[in-house]
């Protein structure tokens, strides 16, 4: 694999886990709150905007798998 790619690689590694971490603390925060009281709306808001995280680190894991497959025909 050439050096390019797996700088490359780790880049995309870094992203897609610095998404996790922020949705698993989006998680977190909704479910701190009362979500069926007061906090509703924050609870659906938090919880939009965690599964939109999870999705594009699941596009990034997507990718990666994507270039790893490429990488493995050469």
């Amino acid at each position: 694999m050439p050096l390019g790619s797996t700088k490359n690689l780790d880049e995309l590694y870094a992203k897609q886990r610095l998404l996790q971490e922020e949705a698993a603390r989006l998680e977190f925060e909704r479910d701190q709150l009362d979500g069926d009281g007061s906090d509703a709306d924050r609870c659906y808001i938090l919880d939009i905007e965690a599964r939109a995280l999870q999705e594009e680190a699941t596009k990034l894991g997507s990718s990666i798998s994507d270039i790893l497959d490429r990488d493995l025909q050469r």
